[in-house]
């Protein structure tokens, strides 16, 4: 931020369009006006009141607003916080370092636009631990973002088997938070559109332009037009430069850049993207003449924004393009790896993080000699993770000798060629990474080396491990292995007895489970409270159902209490759970208000969920209020379910509206379909149409399913084609596979190659997998080579298998050998 003052700015205060909000066009194309008329949506009543709350509670919330560019999302925010909390500051960090930096007091608006821009890397795991202790330690507080799905997908998934490198980004997003879906579609037939575009000629000219859809805000805003243009390809609106500097700056993006991308990596990259003739032909000063050309602001928006990393005044150093047009290129080309040169220049990548970002971007499209010369730079530049990702990836290309040297002495890529070594299936091999890897300081490998020499079945070797690993001071490995012999009593017992022997009072929860499972309770009661005493938290909840079994109510009463004083509320609940089983539901519910006196939010569910059992609606809808004040909408999403199965579509359809007022777009598509299934085809759309307008296509693909499954192709059709218009990119590959399950592969294919045109790029390798058991192998080879192209990696192996079977089968065979090690040419 540029002073001191601006910290202390006001919603009001803010220029929206510093904030990111997008301004509108003025008819001659202007931008330099005040914004249009605010036009409010269901989803602004649910951020305007979780934000209320806040205030009035003195609590802390991290509010983000989901969609797809040009969807309002900022604007939503902005009107929001200037209504809620006009008063309250909003600080604006300019970068990951300013936010973890900033000093942030209490009744402080904290504006993360663009989240994931904070969020990824390494780096994002230090902010994500920062917005978390803000949340912990300072009250009230607003932290408001807006992110692209693609972007929540890609920061909260973790593929399977691998090792969760960001767990404090996706505990943050996953969290307990208020996520709120924002629709990008705006009817023009709206009353109060038409209403609005009579006072404003910028909103008169959207609602012209978008005619009878519902794509108003994108016209508003200009991003349409700039699609247009890009669309016509060089040389027509855009110069071949032009064009080529603005497809390079998507592809950064796309890549993994998390920020503005430098104009090094633009002009490097930008060659890839241009034909011979138009590399002769630009001229010495084509960069500068392109982003000259890119950044104007003259007429309509700028197709390329300019911006300054570094921390001095001056020109600018880097360029972001507009999101709406990079929305756009990102699906068109999602489906398609860069030129060569492209990894080449991701080199001048701004950060290791996104450096270390294109790499795996590389990997993942299996160009596997330009992913390792970016592992290599990057490790050069002290990346935390890069070096595993080298080693791993040197094996396959190099072998063995070359992985271990670039390991080093890194435990991290000792442990991740230990689980690849033993993933493949060479437990021997991965036994010796491990080994090094403890070596180097690797806890948990000491456990890995043991649970190995269990399941050789040497447990002899796996004690002497075990006991190496309690002199170095890891006791885990003992407990690793009294888990891996628990159905043998006494051998478990000896492993859990080691491990209390070398100070681990988790091994006293192992003895207690041996002797609950013994049917010694009075002794497994005394474990457990060794364990409790040793400052095991979790042991507080054992005791409970340990005293319980033994028919001790009033002791497991002061377990659970006990276990709350040491803070861990768990016992309560599984109290509640107890005393409901043995029919005590007053009982029951009184335990539940000791855990939400203890902070435990979906205490709130099970007792209006409790309470909807006795036929207590009221109650019920009490406690699910109360649930969404902690932050939990899914207790009505749970009514909505319940009174669903039972029949009650009145009170399911309240259910469902609370829940969507709360933020949980779930329970309409629960509704839908309950509704379908109950054959009420009107009541089923209607709830897909309110899921929508929340911002979820899913409910109409959902649907769509269902009624392929039921024979009903013509309803099945008109479901898919509104999910698909609402944005559901994936609604016509789900709908194939229905398709694919039910015999009908005609159909089936015409689904996977709408879900292509669609930008989905599981379509290809759905298409690949179809073609390749139809034997059409050729066609099987292209959809997956888009697939893998794509970065999906399940296609790799499907490709590999697609080439293997054309003939003449000796070459193709050897040529699979060769391509398993090398991967594919650094060009796209």
């Amino acid at each position: 931020m540029p002073d001191g003052e601006a910290r202390l700015r006001t919603a009001t205060q803010w220029d929206p369009v510093r904030l990111g909000v997008h301004p509108a066009p003025g008819p001659d194309g202007t931008v330099d006006l005040p914004l249009p008329e605010y036009l409010p949506r269901p989803h602004d009543e649910t951020l305007r009141r979780r934000l209320a709350r806040t205030a009035a509670t003195n609590d802390a919330v991290f509010v983000l607003l989901v969609g797809r560019s040009a969807s309002g999302k900022t604007r939503a925010v902005y009107e929001a916080v200037a209504a809620v909390l006009p008063d309250w500051p909003v600080v604006n960090p300019a970068d990951t370092d300013e936010l973890i930096a900033t000093d942030i007091g209490p009744r402080t608006v904290l504006w993360l636009d663009e989240t994931q821009r904070y969020l990824s890397g390494a780096s994002g795991e230090r902010a994500a631990r920062a917005l978390g202790r803000l949340l912990d330690q300072v009250a009230p507080l607003a932290i408001v973002g807006t992110m692209w799905p693609e972007h929540l997908r890609r920061l909260t998934e973790n593929s399977r088997g691998s090792e969760d490198e960001t767990p404090h980004t996706r505990a943050l997003l996953t969290g307990r938070h208020a996520r709120i879906t924002v629709p990008d579609t705006l009817s023009a037939d709206a009353p109060d559109v038409a209403a609005a575009a009579a006072r404003d000629p910028r909103l008169a000219a959207a609602v012209r332009a978008a005619g009878p859809g519902s794509r108003v805000l994108q016209h508003l805003t200009g991003g349409p037009e700039l699609v247009r243009l890009w669309e016509m390809g060089p040389d027509q609106w855009f110069t071949a430069p032009e064009h080529a500097v603005l497809t390079a700056a998507v592809e950064a993006r796309r890549l993994g850049h998390a920020s503005a991308v430098p104009a090094r990596l633009l002009m490097e990259a930008a060659a890839g993207f241009m034909d011979a003739n138009s590399r002769a032909t630009a001229g010495k000063e084509w960069f500068p003449a392109a982003i000259s050309a890119l950044t104007a602001v003259g007429r309509g928006p700028a197709p390329l924004i300019a911006e300054r990393y570094a921390r001095d005044v001056g020109d600018p150093d880097s360029y972001r393009p507009d999101d709406y047009l990079e929305q756009h290129i990102r699906r068109v080309r999602a489906h398609r790896a860069p030129p060569a040169v492209f990894w080449t220049a991701a080199a001048y990548a701004r950060t290791p993080d996104d450096l270390y970002a294109f790499g795996r971007a590389a990997e993942q499209r299996r160009r596997y000699g330009c992913a390792a010369d970016l592992y290599r730079k990057v490790v050069e530049q002290g990346h935390s993770r890069a070096r595993a990702a080298w080693a791993v990836l040197r094996e396959t290309t190099d072998g063995r000798a070359a992985a271990e040297e670039a390991a080093a002495t890194d435990p991290a890529a000792w442990a991740a060629l230990a689980v690849s070594r033993e993933t493949g299936g060479d437990r021997s091999a991965a036994y010796d990474a491990y080994r090094c890897a403890a070596e180097a300081g690797d806890a948990w490998a000491w456990s890995a080396m043991a649970r190995i020499r269990e399941e050789e079945g040497d447990p002899a070797a796996a004690d002497a491990v075990a006991a190496l690993a309690a002199a170095a001071g890891q006791p885990l490995a003992w407990r690793t292995l009294g888990r891996m012999r628990s159905a043998h009593g006494p051998s478990a017992a000896k492993a859990f007895e080691q491990a209390v022997c070398a100070g681990d009072g988790w091994g006293h929860v192992g003895l207690a489970q041996v002797a609950e499972r013994a049917g010694a309770l009075p002794e497994a009661v005394e474990h457990a409270t060794r364990a409790a005493e040793a400052g095991v938290t979790a042991a507080w909840a054992r005791l409970v159902r340990l005293h319980w079994a033994l028919g001790d109510h009033t002791a497991a009463v002061a377990a659970a209490t006990r276990g709350a004083d040491a803070g861990n509320p768990e016992g309560w609940t599984l109290l509640a759970q107890l005393r409901n089983q043995a029919g005590d539901l007053t009982g029951a519910a009184a335990a539940h208000r000791e855990a939400v006196a203890l902070g435990v939010g979906a205490a709130w569910r099970e007792l209006a969920l409790l309470a909807e059992s006795e036929g207590d609606s009221v109650t019920a809808e009490e406690a699910a209020a109360q649930a969404v004040r902690t932050g939990d909408p899914e207790a009505w999403t749970a009514l909505a379910e319940v009174r669903a199965e039972e029949g009650d579509d009145t009170g399911a359809a309240h259910a469902a509206a609370e829940a969507a007022r709360a933020g949980d777009v779930e329970a309409w598509i629960t509704l839908t379909r309950g509704r379908e299934r109950a054959g009420d085809t009107d009541g089923a759309e209607l709830a897909a149409d309110l899921a929508a307008d929340r911002g979820s296509p899913a409910a109409w693909a959902a649907l769509s399913r269902m009624r392929e499954r039921a024979g009903d192709r013509d309803g099945s059709r008109r479901a898919v084609e509104t999910a698909a218009a609402l944005g559901a990119s994936d609604a016509w590959t789900a709908l194939g596979r229905v398709r694919e399950e039910r015999g009908d592969n005609a159909a089936a294919e015409r689904a996977y190659l709408r879900g292509c045109e669609a930008g989905d790029t599981e379509a290809y390798a759905a298409l690949g997998a179809l073609h390749l058991e139809q034997g059409r192998t050729t066609e099987s080879c292209a959809a997956y080579r888009s697939a893998v192209d794509a970065g999906l990696p399940d296609a790799w192996e499907g490709l590999l298998a697609a080439l293997a079977t054309q003939t003449p089968r000796a070459t193709w065979a050897q040529a699979v050998r060769r391509l398993r090690t090398t991967g594919l040419p650094g060009e796209g």
